[in-house]
């Protein structure tokens, strides 16, 4: 029998702690590490796989906390976007959005999602959902959160108001189901119809009902522009006000708009705040200027809550057309409007599938070419797309950036979905590059390039830092007895190559990349195995 199935040797070893590089050889026998160290006596004839990592560096897979491959993995499993970078684990279901559970009041939002990746839904609860993930070939590792807008709305739709005591009583019930089959928390998408109809009380109770558990809550706060500060004193608020249990993971950390430009570190300081008076608080970010999202978002609250057919048939009128503008002139108390702030210069169409040459361009260019304004540019292609338009806004300053960047608890994230060049499906459009190489820019710009965070700092945000908050035993680290997920790649030739105009180029110098034990990347290219696996929390 031979003694290990995988042997990596000759590289330099970054375990993911944060300790400082070392020599050192991995062994792995089936998907664990049996041994880390010098593993120069054991003979190569008796291994059946030998990868030399000379001039190399050996760490831990990396693991993204905020995916949205939730629909995608169905359309290609091999989440190549995400392997191809590194991942060998990403968190899916935030923001709110999942596509499970369904129920005849939610299934428009759901299967807004589904369309755009070519996939019927063979569930309807969120236990059904996972056990058809299961069932996938996948090339990473997935795990999910429930999400908060899917919940609601399968309770009580899109509507505004608040639920009775007996729809929450549904919406912590089915909160409970999730996390029963394997959950890892809850998200919410408080910018997002119809997350952004739910008050404080609301959310307190089914955050309580992950606190009990133990398990996370992440928030795609309720304003990341202007308003990004009462924002954070809510998500704190409803943490602590949770009880007991209650972990906070604040997704995508930014500072979202020119009137909040340079406020990083105060962001970064009222977190460390109520850390320091006891909530459990984490944070993820990706290492962009650029935010990814939906074009819905330019609309006003009150006419998301209308559902999609009916927000599709009001932007028809003119009138509602006309009060739209003047409500973005004018703002909605609390509402992120991006008309505003960073405005319609900034707001490019990643994918539109009613206008497919718009993929690129600014909402102000396509209305200066067709001889119109940019507001009626938004309503005629979301009327077109039934609100399935996708954007890329620029609306970061890289100094804050680079701010968030330094923290060392805060994670590295993609906020994407697992996508392949070519793909009939997963190739559509102008994708973000984050989707591509945010792994490949944090270890080759902000690390070799610019000095900005040390390589073992770099590693452990982009391993144990996110695998501890997700809460994922035995992955993140290098060591005996974790399991095998592991990268091998050439720090002096690691590079994001994906940009704004061409995004979907896998990056340079990430080499090998093995899932449970099993390559999946060899030698910069995909080995056709796809040994990933649905993680479920328990």
């Amino acid at each position: 029998m031979a003694p290990f199935d995988l042997v990596i040797r000759g590289g330099r070893l970054i375990d993911g702690t944060g300790s400082p590089a070392r020599a050192g050889d991995v062994g792995v026998r089936g998907d664990r590490i049996a041994a880390v160290g010098d593993l120069s006596s054991v003979d190569p004839a008796t291994v059946p796989l030998v990868l030399d990592a000379t001039n190399r560096i050996v760490c831990p897979g990396f693991v993204d906390p905020h995916g949205h491959s939730d629909a995608s993995l169905f359309a290609d499993g091999a989440l190549a976007s995400h392997v191809r970078q590194g991942f060998t684990t990403q968190l899916s279901g935030n923001c709110g959005m999942t596509v499970a559970p369904i129920a005849p009041l939610g299934r428009d939002l759901v299967e807004i999602e589904l369309r755009l990746n070519g996939v019927s839904a063979r569930w309807t609860t969120f236990g059904e959902y996972l056990d058809c993930v299961a069932g996938e070939a996948l090339g990473p590792n997935v795990a999910f959160l429930a999400g908060h807008g899917t919940i609601r709305a399968a309770v009580l739709g899109s509507g505004a108001r608040a639920p009775s005591a007996d729809e929450l009583d549904a919406m912590a019930r089915e909160l409970e189901l999730a996390l029963d089959a394997g959950a890892f928390g809850l998200s919410s998408g408080l910018i997002y119809a119809p997350g952004i109809h739910a008050e404080p009380a609301e959310l307190v109770r089914l955050v309580g009902v992950a606190a009990r558990r133990g398990a996370l809550y992440a928030t795609h706060m309720r304003n990341e522009a202007a308003g990004v500060f009462e924002a954070l004193d809510e998500a704190i608020a409803t943490t602590r006000a949770a009880g007991d249990g209650a972990r906070l993971q604040v997704s995508h950390l930014k500072m979202g708009a020119r009137a909040v430009w340079g406020r990083a570190a105060a962001a970064i300081e009222r977190l460390e705040s109520a850390a320091a008076t006891g909530v459990d608080v984490g944070a993820d970010q990706y290492p962009y200027t650029a935010a990814a999202t939906t074009l819905q978002i330019v609309l006003p609250p009150q006419l998301l809550a209308l559902g999609v057919d009916d927000t599709v048939v009001a932007l028809r009128d003119d009138v509602v057309r006309d009060r739209i503008r003047t409500e973005m002139a004018r703002g909605v108390s609390g509402w992120e409007n991006v008309t505003r702030d960073p405005g319609w210069d900034a707001i490019r169409i990643a994918f539109s599938a009613a206008h497919p040459d718009w993929a690129g361009r600014s909402i102000a260019a396509i209305a200066e070419a067709r001889g119109g304004d940019a507001p009626e540019v938004a309503f005629d292609v979301l009327v077109d797309d039934r609100l399935e338009t996708s954007i890329v806004v620029d609306c970061m300053d890289e100094a804050d950036v680079e701010t968030i960047l330094g923290v060392p608890w805060v994670a590295v994230c993609t906020d994407a979905e697992g996508r392949r060049p070519g793909h009939p499906i997963l190739d559509a459009g102008v994708p973000h590059p984050r989707t591509y190489g945010a792994t490949a820019r944090i270890l080759g710009e902000y690390v070799r390039d610019r000095g900005l965070v040390t390589l073992e700092n770099a590693i452990a945000k982009l391993t144990s830092v996110p695998a501890a908050r997700v809460g994922l035993d035995d992955r993140g680290v290098v060591r005996e007895g974790a399991f095998a997920d592991l990268v091998v790649f050439d720090p002096a030739t690691v590079a994001d190559v994906a940009t704004y105009v061409e995004p979907s180029q896998h990056p340079r110098g990430i080499e090998d990349v093995v899932v449970n034990g099993r390559p999946a990347v060899m030698a910069g290219r995909e080995t056709g195995v796809l040994p990933g696996s649905l993680l479920r929390r328990t």
